[in-house]
């Protein structure tokens, strides 16, 4: 098989009896480690032993790594293995890793570990990657020749002002950072930075309260079930975090007909983005607002109302005030609405899915004000309604 395979072998029985300096024995002082359940690259034979330690430390006596298959030669080998406890495989414990030794040292220079997700979306992956690529191709500056052409007489206008092209940098910067921060924080970091569980290890309780609340979508199911149609039950829900999701839900609903009748987001993928925020979660907004900002803009122009401004502004309303209601009044045995608010205010410091919500709500407000009044000539007659949250929104698409 070869001296790599025999030293990977060896690594492995090693941390299988928690002997970390016996395993760091074949790590050379220049390693680098990635394990891709961590962002960071484990960088120097310190490092490697640090995670090595911490991971015996954290996972339980009778864990073991099995290894299946290995193949290779002297210096690099592949191996396919999985996660063993008290002799039984563990669930979602199946990993494949590539190790690479040093010719001179004769000591690991490179590894890679890759750990079987525990979310398997199968065949919907090829659904997602088809949705975000034109996130990425916008993300990376690619855009068509016909878009370029189109942009290049406002933005060289826009580049002729200082201070607006400045302005909208700084903007544009500043929507991505906060992208960037709003995934980092609230969607990957570990539970000792925020309360509740990241994506990463998110506990089966937590995924069956988001099925719960996702069943409950705009109060269908409920409703059927209370005019007798009975075929799927509703889940039990509290209903101030079931009004406080339907009523976020709600509000990014009403958000298509805002973006489509955007003139300047008009060669983005609006479609895309919204069905993304509205159906995965709704960090996309801050990237549609960083693309709008690189597109050329146009003076405030009052947009013709359609059938689907009203009809999504009738049907946004609707399950908003709702969700109000809901919120306050469904199974009085719960309490008054005082202690609705106390048992939200609870989830938001224990619950990362709600925080999530409560900075969305937060998020919606501020792209609600800087859309339409990006629509609205100032003067306008209705362009105050820009500034109340959610039911603003809603009336002016029906106005």
């Amino acid at each position: 098989m070869g001296q790599a395979a025999d030293k990977v072998q060896s690594i492995y029985a090693a941390i299988n009896q928690r002997d970390v300096s016996q395993a760091v024995i074949w790590i050379d002082e220049a390693c680098c480690y990635e394990d891709l359940n961590f962002s960071a690259t484990f960088m120097g034979r310190a490092a490697v032993q640090e995670l090595f330690t911490e991971s015996c430390r954290a996972v339980p006596a009778d864990l073991k790594f099995v290894i299946d298959d290995i193949t290779g030669d002297d210096l690099a080998v592949g191996v396919t293995w999985h996660v063993e406890i008290n002799e039984m495989a563990f669930p979602n414990g199946r990993g494949v890793s590539f190790y690479r030794f040093s010719p001179e040292s004769g000591k690991l220079v490179f590894a890679r570990d890759c750990v079987e997700p525990a979310l398997k979306p199968g065949k919907a992956a090829f659904t997602i990657i088809r949705w975000v690529t034109p996130l990425v191709r916008y993300w990376l500056g690619r855009q068509s020749p016909t878009v370029q052409d189109a942009s290049n007489h406002s933005i060289a206008s826009q580049k002729s002002s200082p201070s607006v092209w400045s302005r909208q940098s700084w903007l544009t910067d500043l929507l991505w950072a906060a992208t960037v921060v709003y995934v980092g924080i609230l969607l990957l970091s570990p539970p000792t930075w925020l309360p509740g569980e990241p994506i990463w290890a998110i506990q089966p309780d937590t995924l069956q309260e988001i099925l719960d609340e996702s069943l409950n979508f705009f109060f269908i199911l409920p409703l059927l079930n209370l005019v007798g149609i009975n075929s799927l039950p509703a889940p039990t829900v509290n209903p101030a975090v079931q009004g406080f999701f339907n009523l976020a839900e709600a509000w990014i609903f009403m958000f298509l007909p805002l973006m489509m009748m955007d003139k300047r987001s008009q060669h983005l993928p609006k479609m895309v983005l919204w069905g993304l925020a509205m159906f995965l979660t709704n960090v996309f907004l801050m990237p549609y607002m960083a693309l709008r900002l690189g597109q050329p803009s146009d003076s405030p122009n009052l947009p013709k109302k359609g059938t689907l401004a009203r009809v999504f502004g009738s049907l946004g309303l609707i399950v908003g005030n709702l969700a109000v209601i809901w919120f306050c009044f469904n199974r009085p045995e719960l309490g008054g609405v005082m202690s609705r608010f106390d048992y939200l205010g609870q989830q938001v410091v224990s619950n990362r899915v709600t925080l999530a919500f409560v900075v969305d709500m937060v998020l919606f407000w501020v792209f609600q004000i800087w859309l339409m009044g990006a629509m609205m000539p100032i003067g306008e007659r209705y362009r105050a309604l820009r500034f109340i949250p959610f039911w603003g929104l809603g009336l002016w698409l029906l106005v």
